[in-house]
């Protein structure tokens, strides 16, 4: 009789204790930069304050925004989560949320919305980038370009005067060029080579 007491004791228990189930909670929004452009494909974490113990049950869990920005985080809890804060974090920047169940059981849409804008600017498209290195690269080029002195030009008529210089033999008085006055002296007169360069070499002197 009193193994029926107390199994029906335990089973009246059971029925008085509040049915506690787990419902799904989306957490949806639009993360930008603070010069309003979309963050894509950023991974938004859910973080917690070290003694926020009804958070780290979700602590770690993640999405990711879509090209548009978007995104949705959706966490299994029971109403003991409740007016629990939780942060989302997003590129070295927090931001606190307070699980708020009534609100995501409102219609239309079954979730709650939490926008993100990030204190910092968006970083420069490479594209840009590309075109700003590419760009100092020219001016520099540009400006080694005006600094370099412009080489001594030598006129057609001071070429020729240089190339057509006219001597005479010291031998037979034959009149040559410069440049051919070697060559008469070791083939017309058979001098040695090395006698000849230096007689060639001392009428370029006295001149």
């Amino acid at each position: 009789m009193r193994s029926i007491l107390a199994s029906s004791a335990i089973f009246a228990l059971i029925i008085a204790l509040p049915c506690v189930s787990a419902e799904s909670y989306s957490i949806s929004g639009t993360a930008t930069y603070s010069n309003s452009v979309p963050v894509e494909i950023g991974k938004i974490q859910v973080e917690c304050e070290e003694f926020e113990y009804d958070c780290h049950t979700f602590r770690g869990m993640e999405a990711t925004t879509d090209r548009k920005g978007e995104f949705t985080i959706t966490l299994e809890l029971d109403e003991s989560y409740d007016g629990a804060e939780i942060f989302l974090a997003l590129k070295g920047e927090r931001f606190s949320h307070t699980i708020d169940l009534e609100e995501s059981r409102s219609p239309p849409s079954g979730s709650v919305n939490h926008d993100i804008m990030l204190q910092q600017d968006s970083p420069p498209a490479p594209l840009f980038t590309g075109l700003a290195c590419g760009g100092a690269v020219i001016a520099i080029a540009f400006i080694a370009a005006l600094d370099r002195k412009p080489a001594p030009t030598i006129t057609r008529s001071q070429q020729r005067t240089t190339s057509l210089e006219i001597v005479s033999c010291p031998i037979c008085g034959e009149k040559t060029e410069s440049y051919l006055l070697i060559r008469h002296l070791i083939v017309d007169h058979e001098v040695e080579p090395t006698e000849a360069a230096a007689i060639a070499e001392g009428l370029s002197e006295e001149e």
